[in-house]
């Protein structure tokens, strides 16, 4: 499965770590899982709620070996923000390694602005050009350091400004979400009869918005959502999908997808290994 198919699995995370965030007042889950090609996925979510802002803190690691030679790890961490369910910034911290090389090591964060979201991006392909570049962020490089805080520093990297990766849109979708804010926290709180979903792909040059349409599946194991997902470079036969399943409780029990490409399919399944603090239910959250 070459590289750009793999980003598509991680991205049947949509809807469907080495390092833990910083404690917060709010509420830590940890989940485990695996897929194809002898994938192992770790994520971490810490979600807290302060002064009508809720920020959700999604961290994965995904490493999997391809072939019998080619062995790639992922590290990425989305952080988001949200004022009334709505979001008002996101940023990524996007790493991918081929063995011990480093392929990628990128930093994105996306602001509200006047006409949607603009962008705005760290990145070197080597670490002395990094030193070179953005030398007040040069202490990020390190892949150990993923995980740890780093939008403070953020402004002092000189970061590029990139309208190319911008979402237009004034106003934006009502209910926007993100991916990952959107799979671990989001898929909480659908509307009980199903829910529309768009979701914004952070990063991407190409086909950056994509609606979800969430319906109930039939489940024993208690309430479960899916919806299919779609996007140019999957298949259309067999479709790809997300199911999550909720606790009792509504907290997320279990997250699966099935992803299918022109040139081959993955499948991965995920658990919450449990949820430290108390649950951040949004404020004002649309319907």
């Amino acid at each position: 499965m070459p590289a750009r198919a793999t980003g598509l699995m991680l991205a049947g995370l949509l809807a469907a770590g080495v390092c833990t965030p910083a404690a917060s007042a709010g509420e830590v889950c940890r989940f485990a899982g695996s897929s194809d090609y002898a994938g192992q996925i770790a994520v971490t979510t810490d979600v807290a709620a302060a002064d009508g802002v809720t920020r959700v803190d999604v961290t994965v690691t995904f490493e999997a070996t391809t072939l019998p030679w080619l062995h790639i790890h992922y590290l990425i961490e989305e952080i988001s923000s949200w004022r009334a369910g709505e979001m008002e910034s996101v940023a990524v911290n996007n790493r991918y390694f081929v063995g011990d090389r480093i392929v990628r090591q990128q930093w994105d964060e996306f602001r509200r602005g006047t006409d949607g979201l603009q962008a705005r991006r760290v990145q070197a392909k080597t670490l002395d050009d990094f030193r070179l570049r953005h030398p007040g962020f040069v202490q990020h490089w390190d892949p150990a350091m993923f995980g740890r805080p780093w939008l403070d520093d953020y402004d002092s990297a000189a970061p590029e400004r990139r309208p190319d990766l911008d979402l237009k849109g004034s106003p934006l979708p009502a209910g926007l979400r993100s991916p990952f804010a959107m799979a671990f926290y989001w898929v909480r709180w659908l509307s009980p009869g199903g829910q529309d979903v768009p979701v914004f792909l952070p990063g991407f040059k190409h086909d950056r918005l994509v609606d979800l349409p969430f319906a109930v599946a039939d489940s024993a194991e208690g309430t479960a959502w899916q919806t299919p997902l779609r996007y140019p470079e999957l298949s259309e036969n067999p479709a790809s999908t997300a199911t999550a399943w909720m606790s009792a409780d509504g907290h997320l029990q279990q997250l699966a997808f099935e992803v299918h490409l022109w040139r081959g399919s993955a499948r991965g399944l995920i658990h919450q290994e449990g949820c430290e603090g108390a649950a951040v239910v949004p404020a004002d959250l649309p319907r």
